[in-house]
């Protein structure tokens, strides 16, 4: 008792509904049926039905990416391009949006006000969005400069969304960034490697383990890219061959270690020495002494030094 009763799929049962439900003007109930017909029979004239549904409805969304599995179909009818335009307009695809209705400008007198109206709509949606946008990048450029001032995640989350800023804002708050040493250092790395892929040419004082170093971003080479990190991923797939597990281990601490070394890795870890590091990495989680067969006393210490400065560093 009470269980609701599925229809059988038939397509007929399922258009009879629909339209009843578009003469009550109910375009969630309509919306329900034609996409159900729409699996039966995936027709043009029953797309761009529950296209109209959709976008009756507010799904935006939903009903571009009906629309737009039948593209040709919209583009060769220009009551229907009208509708396909608006979608785009409102789904923020302005550069599309924009070259249909240049193509249209001097469309046929019968939609002619149609394709003003559109562009009158495309430069007012266009403004909304870069007010918000320039809202948007204000108010995080305020919180960059307060960066030091909330939590270690929440910094690692204001530095991902910097990535969203423009170059010149980016700018703008990397002094504060990178020269306050309550900044995080992984934030304050991963926020000069944003510049460094903008090729900032802008010169800034950068703080690195207690000192104060100047730093170009576009002088500087990407992380990814670094010799000795190259070096490194090369060495320790045959260095740990016979166990994944350590390598993981080590390749985690050695990345966290060179990242809080960037952007001056070269002045502590030179290229050739990459195994050394690898082994001594090794050591300190395994505690296997043959871990550190062929390194030096004097090599040992030294990195263990750095890796203990490293880890100071984040604590």
């Amino acid at each position: 008792m009470g269980e609701q009763i599925e229809f059988p799929k038939n397509y007929g049962t399922y258009m009879q509904l629909a339209m009843s439900a578009l003469e009550r003007g109910n375009y969630e109930e309509a919306t329900e049926h034609l996409k159900k017909a729409y699996q039966l029979k995936d027709e043009n004239s029953l797309n761009i039905l529950l296209v109209s549904s959709l976008y009756h409805n507010g799904q935006i969304k939903e009903a571009l990416e009906y629309a737009e599995e039948k593209l040709a179909f919209y583009e060769k009818n220009e009551k229907r391009l009208l509708l396909l335009v608006d979608l785009l307009i409102q789904s923020n695809q302005f550069l599309q949006a924009r070259k249909y209705i240049d193509d249209n400008s001097k469309s046929t007198v019968e939609y002619a006000i149609n394709w003003s109206q559109l562009d009158d709509q495309l430069a007012d949606r266009q403004y909304e969005k870069e007010k918000e946008r320039i809202e948007y990048e204000n108010t995080l450029v305020k919180k960059l400069f307060s960066l030091a001032a909330v939590t270690q995640d929440e910094q690692f989350k204001l530095v991902d969304e910097a990535a969203n800023l423009k170059t010149e804002n980016l700018e703008k708050a990397a002094p504060s960034v990178f020269q306050n040493p309550y900044v995080h250092p992984l934030a304050r790395s991963g926020y000069l490697s944003l510049l460094v892929e903008r090729k900032s040419e802008k010169e800034f004082s950068y703080s690195w383990f207690g000192e104060s170093k100047s730093v170009v971003p576009a002088d500087c080479q990407r992380f990814d890219y670094d010799p000795v990190l190259v070096s490194v991923v090369e060495k320790i797939d045959d260095y740990c061959a016979q166990n994944p597990s350590l390598r993981e281990l080590v390749l985690n601490e050695l990345m966290t270690v060179l990242l809080n070394l960037f952007p001056f890795i070269s002045e502590v870890v030179k290229e050739e020495d990459a195994i050394d590091w690898i082994k001594v990495v090794s050591f300190t989680i395994d505690g296997d002494p043959q871990s550190l067969e062929g390194v030096s006393q004097n090599k040992s210490d030294y990195i263990s030094q750095w890796i203990d400065k490293v880890h100071r560093q984040l604590q």
